[in-house]
């Protein structure tokens, strides 16, 4: 459950970051008044750093839910019994587990 609030935040982180450089944009195609660049710099920058954090903490739930799964299956592959298939490579057929066709 961990992970959906950072997934959650994660996205919001994006579409804060994105929001910013859009408003970056307006203010350099400021057509009207003067462009505004001393004032569209630290916006620009701080909007990408905002935007990547948002990407890693993507990235930080993705992981945690694929550990969680495979977590889950290492744990269900382990409690039920365990049947081994073996593969002669070559005789191109499969084996019972003595090793014996």
């Amino acid at each position: 459950m961990r992970f959906w609030v950072r997934e959650i935040a994660g996205w919001l982180l994006v579409l804060l970051g994105v929001y910013m450089l859009i408003g970056c944009y307006s203010l350099l195609a400021n057509v009207n008044n003067q462009s505004r660049i001393l004032e569209a710099g630290p916006l620009a920058f701080i909007g990408f750093i905002v935007f990547r954090g948002g990407i890693h903490l993507l990235k930080v739930a993705m992981a945690a839910r694929v550990c969680l799964h495979a977590q889950a299956v290492q744990k269900e592959q382990s409690s039920g019994p365990r049947q081994v298939t073996l593969r002669d490579p070559r005789a191109g057929r499969y084996t019972g587990p003595t090793g014996r066709p």
